[in-house]
């Protein structure tokens, strides 16, 4: 059988292409094993993924829609992170300037961290913490 690279997959991705191209079936086999491909000092080892020639045409239009969503996804999130990465590290600037005037910026340098990833963390997830206070306020009105 004459098979065709339709995908260089990462070690992680790999078990997602191989199911989505199988779930649309198609016959997708791999140029490499997965599991003894060398692992190499943090380098992520590149598996080719291949179908057979009258498949490929297929098989890579469906990648490459898997692609551009997982591409809009990404960029879904990171627009979505903007805004809190930008506001906790305002807000640690300010911190700083503060730690300065006082004298204590060097000592306080890994507190400052600290304080930016929890403002991150909270400014990340401030609508699911709102909607999780206001869902206790409701069921504390509906017992009381």
């Amino acid at each position: 059988m004459d098979n065709v690279v339709v995908y260089k997959a990462n070690t992680e991705s790999l078990p997602i292409v191989l199911g989505l191209l199988r779930k649309e079936g198609f016959s997708p086999t791999t140029l490499e094993d997965p599991a003894i491909v060398p692992y190499r000092g943090g380098n992520r080892h590149i598996i080719h993924v291949a179908v057979p020639r009258e498949e490929a045409p297929g098989a890579a239009s469906v990648l490459r829609k898997w692609d551009e969503d997982q591409e809009s996804d990404v960029k879904e999130k990171t627009a979505a992170l903007a805004g809190p990465f930008i506001f906790s590290t305002m807000v640690t600037i300010g911190l700083a300037f503060v730690f300065l005037f006082f004298g204590i910026l060097l000592e306080a340098v890994a507190l400052l961290f600290v304080i930016w990833l929890v403002v991150f963390v909270l400014a990340a997830n401030a609508e699911k913490i709102t909607k999780i206070v206001k869902g206790r306020r409701i069921s504390k009105t509906k017992r009381g």
